[in-house]
């Protein structure tokens, strides 16, 4: 071909051209597809890349289409839902498909959710007919008013997804402290005393511990009588005086029983308890006693439980509030009002005793690290009782031989204190355990030296404080049975 000659195309190579790029263009209209959000009972504009001759809905109900310039449509959202819109040119071209999804109108939820809280950082979805809510908010009552907010645009809880978090930990120890001091004061007196005649010398004495005054033997003059009288020994049960005077023929034998007992007592307890947020804990340091259950066929054994128990649900409110629900108890064994049980038809005794029992149910809202004091008791109980003969009993000073008293006074004084703190993990070796400083004697140390199992304070132990999260008691600085004792967690 000559250089200077111009190409030349025939028409049916420009014809192939642009069926070619017909099919392209064709291919590429049918290929995309649009997404698009619309929020209920309003409307959009649409763009689409041709003009509009021909609309299918799939859903009429959910969204309402309508032409408004060739290459724009407009966008009704009726119903909350998904549908899609195929749009075709006048050629019966594929322009394009939109997927049509009417949601909430979350940028008014948004709006509102601001304007009443707007320190919050709370995020808002729509998943078909639901709204979700996510992020970490600063108290759980935050939690409720955004889904009240939420509401208004749903109608019901039904329609609302929450993903929201109280912000902080969500781990939270709970230590309690039970209180209890027990005083009491006991004044007894009680005579007995034996008149007979006779003949003897003095014979006193006092004793402490409990003692019988022995009978003396016949006397020829009233031997019989006195016999009969004083053969009966008079008994002190604990703490008294006692004198016996014989002289010619008469005998005088008395015995005075006196005491006086005060009491004092101390109980402390301390549990620990760790749960999540919203879980159920439950601790219990004691133990169990059996109790027989008699049926028709034979005896059953149940168990009882006793000892120190807590029970717990704590819920974080914030992070610097925890809700309580609170169950502690305090239980021990005494005798006091004990059942005795013989079964019919065996020979056999069961002894069950009972429990004595301090306990408090309640709930409370604190804040991480603060102490409330949930129950407080102060108790007092006093009984006076005199036995006496009518009369003679009456006298002054010398009616004491003829009447016994007692005087019994008690007082209790009980308190549980109850501090949450928000917990997190700490390293294994940050904490103190109850077996770290106990040390074992070895063969010569035992054999030869005598040493017993002791307790030794390390070096590098952390020293008790109350602001920390230590249990520990310092008796003296010695070791063995004494000394500090104690945990950090």
């Amino acid at each position: 071909m000559d250089s200077n000659q111009k190409p030349f195309f025939s028409p049916i190579c420009i014809g192939a051209i642009l069926l070619f790029t017909f099919l392209i263009s064709s291919e590429c209209f049918a290929a995309r597809t649009q997404s698009v959000a619309v929020p209920q009972n309003k409307s959009r504009l649409i763009e689409i890349p041709g003009s509009a001759k021909k609309i299918s809905v799939g859903n009429p109900n959910v969204a309402d289409i309508l032409i408004l310039r060739s290459n724009k449509i407009y966008v009704l959202g009726k119903k909350l839902g998904t549908t899609n819109v195929i749009i075709w040119d006048s050629r019966g071209r594929l322009i394009t498909v939109l997927d049509v999804e009417v949601t909430h109108d979350l940028n008014a939820l948004k709006a509102k959710l601001y304007e009443f809280m707007p320190q919050e950082k709370i995020s808002v979805y729509t998943s078909q007919n639901k709204l979700v809510l996510s992020g970490d908010v600063s108290s759980a009552e935050k939690i409720v008013m955004a889904e009240e907010i939420a509401n208004t645009f749903t109608g019901d809880d039904i329609g609302i997804i929450n993903l929201m978090n109280v912000g902080g930990s969500h781990q939270i120890m709970l230590e309690v402290t039970v209180a209890e001091v027990q005083r009491s004061l006991i004044r007894e007196f009680d005579s007995n005393f034996v008149f007979a005649r006779n003949n003897s010398n003095w014979t006193w004495g006092t004793v402490n511990g409990g003692a019988s005054i022995p009978a003396v033997p016949p006397i020829n003059d009233a031997g019989d009588i006195i016999t009969e009288i004083i053969t009966a020994p008079l008994n002190i049960e604990d703490n008294g005086l006692f004198a016996s005077y014989l002289s010619g023929s008469t005998l005088f034998s008395a015995a005075f029983s006196i005491a006086k007992t005060n009491g004092l007592a101390k109980i402390l307890a301390e549990p620990t308890l760790t749960a999540l947020s919203g879980e159920t804990a439950e601790f219990l340091s004691g133990g169990e006693f059996p109790i027989p259950v008699p049926n028709d066929e034979n005896i059953t054994i149940e168990f009882k439980e006793f000892g120190v128990g807590l029970q717990f649900v704590p819920t974080v409110s914030s992070p610097d509030s925890i809700n309580l629900a609170l169950n502690i108890e305090v239980s021990e064994i005494t005798n006091n009002n004990a059942v005795t049980v013989s079964p019919g038809g065996t020979a056999s005794q069961f002894f069950v005793p009972a429990l004595s029992k301090r306990s408090a149910k309640t709930t409370v809202e604190l804040g991480n690290g603060q102490t409330i004091g949930i129950a407080g008791l102060l108790n007092e109980s006093v009984s006076d009782v005199v036995d006496k003969l009518p009369g003679l009993g009456d006298l002054p000073v010398i009616g004491q031989l003829f009447r016994s008293q007692s005087f019994r006074k008690g007082e209790t004084e009980l308190v549980i204190l109850v501090t949450p703190r928000l917990a997190k993990p700490v390293r294994r070796q940050d904490l103190t355990l109850p077996t770290d400083s106990f040390v074992e004697p070895n063969d010569w140390e035992f054999y030869l030296l005598g040493r017993m199992s002791e307790l030794k304070k390390s070096k590098d132990s952390t020293s008790y404080s109350p602001t920390s999260n230590t249990s520990a008691v310092t008796l003296s600085p010695s070791s063995g049975s004494e000394g500090q004792f104690g945990h950090s967690l």
